[in-house]
Formats: C-alpha cells, structure tokens, sequence
C-alpha cells in the first residue's frame, strides 16, 4: 500500500497498548501510531486537538466507556476499532458504525480483518465525497446519491452519522458533520452550532432568543459567540 494513515489507541490496559503497539508495527508500517492514551481525559484532549484516520478503542474503561467518549466528540471523522473483553457491547457498539469488533486476547487475524475494513473505507472517503458549484456527491449505505448544493436545506449530526435534509429528501451519510463542511465551502452555509451546517438561503426567521426557522419547520440553536457573525452575514449573500 501506498498510503499513509496514522491511529490513536486508547485502553486501560497497559499490556494491550503495547500488544497492539507492535502487532500494528510489523504488520502494517505504513500505520504511524501517533498517541496511545490508558484513560479517557487524554485520549478527549488527543481527539479534540487532532486527526486520526482510525482509533483503537476499549469499551470498558474507569469513569467513561469507549461510548461515552464517542458521544462527547460526535464530530469525529476517524474509523472506530472496538478491542473489548466483552461480547455484551457488540450490538451498541455498531450503532456508532464501527468497522470492527475485537474481542481480547487479540489475535493478529482479527486485527487485520478490522484494519483492513477501515483502510478500504478511509480509501472510499477520500475520493466519493465532492462538490463543484452546483452539485455534491454524497455517499450513502446503497453508492452515492448526487444533489444540487442549492437544494441543501441543513447537515445535522446524529450519533456518529450526519443527515442531510433538501427540499425533497434526507440522506443519512456515515461522514462527520466536520467534513461536510469542509465540502460546502459556498458563501451561503454557515455553522450555527456545533451539531449543524445550515443553507441560510432557506431560513424563515431569525428569533432574538437564539433560534433560526428553515423552511421545513426544523428550529436550529445558534451559540451567542456566533450570532453576530451569523447576522452580518446578510448583507453579503448572493444568490
């Protein structure tokens, strides 16, 4: 393989940082191993102030579980690997849309099952989201579903998924929110709030107690640290 790709693990266990520490190492050079954290406060800081194209998570984990992280940093873009004792968890696990599910003592045949999935999937992202001015290709769990950017009512994050409302459908798409937005780089979208991306070409109002009408009904927060940049934005947009 060409390509680069760097990961995070995150375990209480000492023993299983450093197992999957080397088992990475030889059967995957290409894979840099930019931080291993053993508690979830460092592995928050680590994600919140960078990017890693796949994490090793543990579930199990004193004070917050794997999930618990996930949920406090549901931007994140990085293909999830759960390595957990516990077969329980499997069925919440993949409401986060993980590409795998390893269950300890950790075997090389399982590790390359998990990284292999996530490999082809970062492979898939980086070339079947795209936009030009007018259109937008976004994937789907059945290919790629192409829609005018224009027709984008607002992006939404939902768990680990973003959904994408137009004026006449909802697509639910695996992407972060982070990077749709990296997408929609047209004057007319705008980061009201953490959790959305909104076309303000489709807002009914704006009420002064913090919230912003679209068209289809739906009432989106906006933080007090952008509401004046959010209100300037009129007099600059064109459509």
């Amino acid at each position: 393989m060409s390509n680069n790709y760097n990961c995070i693990i995150i375990d209480d266990e000492p023993k299983i940082l450093e197992l999957l520490s080397e088992y990475i190492s030889e059967l995957y050079p290409e894979i840099f191993i930019e931080e291993k954290c053993n508690d979830w406060k460092s592995a928050y800081n680590a994600l919140k102030q960078n990017s890693y194209d796949i994490i090793f998570l543990d579930i199990s984990m004193p004070e917050k579980t794997g999930f618990d992280l996930l949920e406090l940093l549901p931007d994140v873009g990085s293909e999830v690997i759960f390595v957990t004792a516990h077969t329980e968890f499997a069925l919440d696990a993949f409401n986060f849309d993980v590409c795998g599910y390893i269950l300890k003592p950790v075997t090389e045949k399982s590790l390359v099952k998990s990284i292999s999935r996530a490999i082809k999937r970062i492979e898939s992202k980086s070339t079947a989201i795209h936009a030009d001015s007018s259109k937008v290709g976004i994937p789907d769990n059945d290919g790629i579903q192409f829609i005018n950017v224009n027709d984008i009512i607002y992006c939404k994050t939902s768990n680990r998924y973003t959904k994408v409302v137009t004026k006449s459908t909802e697509i639910l798409s695996s992407y972060s929110l982070g990077k749709f937005k990296e997408v929609l780089v047209q004057d007319f979208f705008f980061q009201p709030h953490r959790s959305y991306v909104i076309n303000v070409h489709h807002i009914n109002r704006y009420d002064s107690s913090g919230m912003i009408s679209m068209i289809d009904g739906t009432n989106v927060p906006i933080s007090r640290k952008l509401k004046d940049d959010f209100l300037k934005m009129f007099s600059r947009i064109r459509k």
